[in-house]
């Protein structure tokens, strides 16, 4: 009589192993993929935000100076107006230190290419952001972000109690360019 044992294999044979590695790797290389993309879409979400800050900073600052130029200092519309002589479109715009308050300086052309970028200063009593020129990567504690605004203010002779603001930020988010744009009318409220 013969005894006929037959043996189960147990454990895996090497295609199994392979084939399970495979799928855990693509698994694994799927869920990075979508955290990757969580990530860089949180990156641009916040910069968003920071974008359409500094675009309604700017539109907030211009209108306080209208107010406080008329109301406190007793001036005329026209002279509130010949203050931002410098962001004409026919001047190429101007950019604005909301911080130090010294008035608009006229943007090169072309303006979005390596100039007046903000600097970000995380112990700032007020605005964080900070407008030099071409600069180092910090100054002092400030580092520099990749935003940059610019103002441009359209005075219409068909309605000379008017006055349109623009206000673009372009960053650069990943290896592409974004660019925001608030629009704003100012009125002479004196009349």
């Amino acid at each position: 009589m013969t005894n006929k044992f037959t043996k189960k294999n147990s454990g895996f044979t090497l295609v199994e192993a392979m084939v399970a590695v495979l799928i855990l790797t693509l698994t694994v290389a799927s869920l990075m993929t979508v955290v990757a993309n969580s990530l860089f879409t949180a990156r641009y979400a916040s910069d968003d935000i920071t974008a359409s800050y500094l675009m309604q900073e700017a539109v907030d600052y211009i209108r306080n100076d209208r107010d406080s130029s008329i109301f406190l200092q007793n001036s005329t519309w026209d002279e509130f107006k010949h203050k931002y002589d410098n962001c004409l479109p026919e001047v190429n715009g101007c950019y604005l230190d909301v911080v130090n308050k010294e008035g608009t300086e006229p943007l090169p052309a072309p303006y979005f290419v390596s100039t007046h970028y903000l600097y970000y200063d995380d112990h700032a009593e007020t605005t964080p952001y900070y407008v030099t020129d071409t600069g180092p990567d910090s100054i002092s504690g400030m580092l520099k972000t990749s935003f940059q605004r610019k103002i441009v203010v359209t005075n219409m002779p068909e309605t000379p109690d008017e006055m349109d603001i623009a206000v673009t930020v372009t960053w650069l988010n990943g290896g592409s360019v974004k660019t925001r744009t608030l629009t704003s009318t100012l009125t002479n409220w004196q009349q």
